[in-house]
């Protein structure tokens, strides 16, 4: 007997805003969201890190989503979040973003593989458009689906990394 769910499948994302664009993650790889975090600064890092957050005793590294997708600096403010992950995504780390929004609902077929065609909708400085793993049009917005697994990979680069 067949199920009833193989051409129903639903994906849940955490939707977030970067410079007025919705981004989203797999809800299954979020840990925590944090509203209440300081950051220690990391000497010599690439700019890509905004540094740690101590969480309960455990230290995270925070990734700056906005630098890595090639968007201008902005300064904090009330509505920044932290975004943990889960270890199965990578080892003690987060994005910092511009506002949390809404867990949204997809059915599978109506995410899009993101094409070369598709990349003039959000224009990147670093070209980082290898994070971005699909789109979808959602009511009153197009969500651009982050591969939350190759954000490490993105600040990974020996010659940046090195410490003098």
């Amino acid at each position: 007997m067949k199920s009833l769910n193989t051409h129903n499948r639903k994906r849940r994302f955490c939707t977030f805003n970067i410079a007025d664009h919705l981004f989203g993650v797999d809800i299954l790889d979020v840990k925590e969201i944090k509203d209440e975090f300081i950051f220690t600064r990391i000497y010599h890092a690439p700019d890509e890190v905004k540094g740690f957050v101590n969480i309960r005793g455990h230290v995270y590294l925070v990734l700056d989503l906005r630098y890595i997708l090639g968007f201008s600096k902005k300064d904090l403010n009330e509505l920044s979040r932290v975004l943990l992950f889960k270890e199965s995504v990578g080892v003690s780390f987060g994005i910092l973003v511009d506002q949390i929004r809404d867990m949204v609902t997809v059915d599978h077929v109506k995410i899009e593989s993101y094409s070369k065609d598709q990349q003039s909708k959000i224009k990147t400085d670093h070209n980082q458009s290898e994070l971005i793993q699909g789109i979808c049009k959602l009511d009153q917005n197009l969500l651009l689906i982050l591969n939350s697994r190759k954000l490490l990979d993105s600040i990974k680069q020996p010659e940046r990394l090195q410490i003098i």
